[in-house]
């Protein structure tokens, strides 16, 4: 019959918002239009985009700041395809995401129609659940597929789901038509609780050591308390990543070790070996820290994780199958004596030195540098603030520059396959719907990928400041081993030239070149109500050889 697309469509969507679904990412396209018109007339949010990769982008930000599933809609043909990258990124990140693809009707697939690719399984391992049907012609299924949609990218591991979906003419109905959906579906997304055999026997290893809690990268909520309760209970430092939420909030915070990466730069894990490690979340940016793990296998480590083994180094002893924070709380509970407390104060001596070379090095180098700005942006926060920081060198320099605040500072990034593809979009996504203070942290390639988002950012009106560091190209392969081959400028340094200040300008965006740290950190505390991006000049071998600078002096003042 005439409407049964958008007879299937509505309900689809009605029962997708009634689950939880509150906003959705939707670009044009002919063959999603009775998508696209069941969203204009549901309760959920739809923000409209140019271009699907950065849709898709936008929609990954919105899902990481809010920790609810995001809808994405695109049509057929090359279209659909360009959602990988960030369901890529979803996947390894836990973020949930709903794809739906629109597609042709079966007999139009494989004999050459326009706009027509396969779309059956089209993104493979870059998602949990898959489906590919036709709307039938009763719009029950609509009820139960929504259901499966959400439960599958709720359900722990969170991430993407896809759903390809084949609408046969005609696309467009003039009629009001109704959801099918009667009630809606019960769906039960169960957390793991921790087994208490398992945490008996994982307290008595801890009991008494001098060990040490590696808090990884993590989205989930109730983490630093849990934490910070632990480690009371065994007299340990917690050594942060600053994408834990371990670093910054009201929590006791005493025992969390801003300079883990400074630390394991200078050996002193090695020197302070521990006897046990708890850890949990994804594996730390600071790629000495996680090395140390693959080469100390003989020192026990408690990994405690719901589901996969996020262990590149193969190292933990034992795999805790549960949820992070009930696990952490009962933990503490099970502790009968906590290491002694120069163990602790041992710890706290050596962070103290570490900050202080760091900051003594700074001090003495030209503004603006790479370090230097990341200090700058992460002191000028206010309170509430969002951070986004881009993959590659704006993470690392964050990771070593970030002290720990009682500032209640939420710090995001895409690290699940760490790319730097989409990050604007991704910025701009959680800046949209947080309501809160969002700044983004990113280098000149990164920009440049998701240059048109700018667009977006400028037609949406979303109040986020682009803070861009501008060295030229690749910066961080100058301390990889490709530097100083004979191809490094054109294949890694890759120089392009540009003034972002005059591209944003272009884009009509407030654009603004600092050289001044007091100005940039003036720019950072102002909220920002509109799209506004700052430029800050950088030397991509400066850099390398002040990152060089410091290392030396942290590992002389712990030494």
């Amino acid at each position: 019959m005439p409407d049964r697309n958008a007879r299937f469509a509505v309900t689809l969507i009605d029962v997708l918002a009634r689950l939880g679904v509150r906003h959705a990412c939707v670009t044009p396209g002919s063959r999603s239009t009775p998508l696209s018109l069941a969203l204009t007339t549901s309760e959920i949010t739809d923000w409209s985009h140019h271009d699907e990769r950065s849709s898709a982008f936008f929609a990954l930000g919105i899902a990481k700041t809010t920790g609810a599933a995001v809808l994405i809609v695109t049509t057929s043909g090359t279209a659909a395809a360009e959602l990988h990258p960030a369901l890529a990124e979803a996947r390894h990140a836990r973020v949930p995401l709903i794809a739906i693809t629109a597609d042709r009707p079966r007999e139009l697939r494989g004999v050459g129609a326009p706009q027509t690719i396969d779309q059956h399984d089209l993104f493979g391992p870059s998602v949990k659940w898959s489906e590919d049907i036709e709307v039938p012609d009763e719009p029950d299924t609509a009820v139960a597929l929504a259901a499966r949609l959400w439960q599958e990218a709720m359900a722990t591991p969170a991430g993407p789901v896809h759903l390809n979906l084949g609408f046969a003419e005609p696309l467009v109905s003039r009629e009001q038509v109704m959801s099918a959906a009667t009630a809606t579906p019960e769906v039960v997304i169960a957390g793991h609780d921790p087994d208490e055999t398992e945490v008996s026997a994982a307290a008595a290893q801890l009991s008494n050591r001098r060990g040490v809690i590696m808090a990884g990268p993590t989205d989930e909520r109730g983490v630093p308390g849990a934490t910070a309760q632990l480690a009371a209970s065994l007299g340990w430092p917690i050594l942060a990543d600053p994408l834990s939420g371990v670093r910054a909030g009201s929590h006791e915070r005493s025992r969390v070790i801003s300079a883990s990466d400074g630390l394991a730069w200078g050996g002193f894990l090695d020197a302070a070996r521990p006897e046990a490690v708890v850890r949990f979340g994804a594996i730390p940016t600071s790629k000495p820290m996680w090395e140390w793990l693959g080469i100390n296998r003989d020192v026990p480590q408690i990994f405690i994780e719901a589901a996969g083994r996020r262990d590149p180094a193969k190292s933990a002893s034992v795999v805790l199958r549960a949820d992070v924070v009930p696990t952490l709380r009962r933990l503490s509970a099970a502790v009968d004596r906590p290491a002694p407390a120069s163990w602790l104060e041992r710890w706290r001596d050596a962070d103290r030195a570490a900050i202080a070379a760091m900051s003594a090095v700074l001090d003495d180098a030209p503004f603006p540098n790479e370090l230097g700005i990341a200090r700058t942006v992460v002191e000028s926060l206010p309170s509430g603030a969002v951070l986004w920081v881009a993959s590659s060198m704006p993470v690392r320099d964050l990771d070593a520059m970030m002290a720990s605040t009682d500032r209640d500072i939420r710090v995001l990034a895409n690290r699940g396959a760490n790319g730097i593809d989409g990050f604007v979009s991704s910025a701009l996504g959680s800046a949209a719907v947080s309501g809160l203070p969002t700044v983004a942290i990113a280098g000149d390639l990164s920009v440049l990928h998701d240059v048109g988002s700018l667009a977006t950012a400028l037609r949406l009106e979303i109040g986020l400041r682009i803070v861009a560091v501008n060295n030229n190209g690749g910066g961080i392969f100058h301390l990889l081993p490709q530097e100083g081959l004979p191809q490094f400028e054109r294949h890694w340094g890759t120089p392009h030239g540009l003034d972002l200040t005059a591209v944003a300008a272009g884009f009509g965006i407030d654009a603004e070149r600092v050289s001044d740290a007091d100005r940039l950190a003036m720019l950072v505390a102002i909220p920002p109500t509109r799209p506004a991006l700052i430029e800050l000049i950088t030397d991509r071998t400066e850099n390398a050889a002040l990152h060089r600078r410091v290392r030396a002096a942290v590992a002389k003042a712990i030494t």
